[in-house]
């Protein structure tokens, strides 16, 4: 019988985002926030699609929610080293789509922003993130 190594040794469950001169490591997401995420791309490639998918929309509270869940603890060291609320919401959403996604999906959103999310970041915290 095959003896697995603990997965602790090897994998790397996090994310590493330089902003700043600085690298922000974001935790791995609950369960939770995972399949929320993974839900929430969901409705946005329905809404992509012209279904009806109110959950798609986030208004303001939703979208500063998000980011929160998504980032963990970054959130508020991003927000204590005055880093610019545009560059936060790269950040978050870069974080969403790893946490709905890839890192694949990710790196391509963090080095070309909203025109690299394609359907998986469509609703409002893709349009914003460019205003």
């Amino acid at each position: 019988m095959a003896k697995f190594k603990d997965l602790d040794e090897f994998f790397d469950d996090g994310l590493a985002l330089p902003v700043g001169g600085k690298t922000y490591r974001i935790p791995a997401p609950s369960a939770e926030v995972g399949l929320y995420c993974q839900r929430l791309a969901e409705a946005g490639v329905a809404a992509a699609n012209g279904k009806d998918a109110p959950e798609a929309e986030l208004d303001d509270v939703r979208e500063l929610d998000l980011y929160q869940k998504v980032l963990g603890p970054v959130y508020d060291e991003l927000i204590a080293d005055g880093v610019s609320w545009p560059k936060i919401k790269h950040v978050g959403i870069t974080a969403f789509m790893w946490t709905a996604g890839n890192d694949e999906a990710a790196a391509a959103y963090w080095e070309k922003g909203p025109e690299a999310a394609a359907p998986a970041a469509t609703g409002r915290a893709a349009a914003r993130s460019t205003s």
